[in-house]
């Protein structure tokens, strides 16, 4: 009797580490829901489009109880996909990531411009939600920062942005003149890519959104 129950405990405590064995092999990484489209919920809209200039209103410099208002045209957007050609020297490919440029051009020409001068004031965000993006950006020694987004349930942590400033100051025309180059990496198809210009009156102060410091005036490009 005494072996039996020895033998009827054996096989019962067989199952259960069977069961274990089973529930660990469900064990598969918990699927990131799709994020919201917070800029669009908050109002804004990504208008600008390619080669189309737009009012931009912002500051003077020298004194910002002075506003100006000039021109912004995003002049270019393309995309590199991983072993294609990269724009710059300095950029690294990485395995399901592509590189996007985006070039900007604005040109002040009033009269308040020329007496104090343009303060501009732009960023990159996410079309999506911005508070998962505030928790993953992060500005590098380098002067590139770097970021993470979700896309087909997975988070791609080794995204990162780049602006330069390639040409400033007065042509011919008598206009100030800011051209400027970003280069994003991000995953192949990724459409959340967001340029930002707004007026430099507006203070981003820590802890805020972008969509709590923006207003209506301010100028939106979705890399899509």
């Amino acid at each position: 009797m005494k072996k039996t129950f020895i033998i009827i405990l054996a096989a019962v405590l067989l199952l259960a580490l069977c069961g274990c064995g089973e529930t660990n092999t469900n064990n598969a990484p918990v699927e990131i829901p799709p994020q919201a489209a917070d800029l669009e919920a908050k109002g804004f809209k990504c208008t600008l489009k390619i080669g189309e200039a737009a009012d931009y209103k912002t500051i003077c410099k020298q004194d910002p109880s002075q506003v100006t208002v000039g021109t912004l045209t995003i002049t270019e957007c393309n995309r590199y996909k991983n072993g294609e050609t990269l724009p710059r020297e300095g950029l690294e490919a990485l395995e399901g990531y592509e590189w996007i440029e985006i070039k900007a051009r604005t040109a002040f020409d009033d009269q308040n411009a020329r007496l104090y001068g343009v303060d501009r004031a732009s960023t990159v965000t996410t079309y999506y939600e911005q508070k998962y993006y505030e928790q993953h950006v992060k500005d590098l020694e380098d002067g590139s920062t770097s970021f993470a987004v979700v896309k087909d349930g997975k988070e791609w942590t080794d995204c990162l942005y780049i602006k330069t400033v390639d040409n400033q100051g007065w042509n011919e025309e008598r206009q100030s003149i800011c051209e400027y180059t970003w280069y994003a990496r991000v995953p192949e198809g990724y459409d959340g890519v967001v340029i930002v210009f707004y007026d430099a009156a507006l203070k981003w102060e820590d802890g805020k959104y972008i969509y709590e410091v923006i207003n209506a005036d301010s100028l939106l490009f979705r890399a899509e």
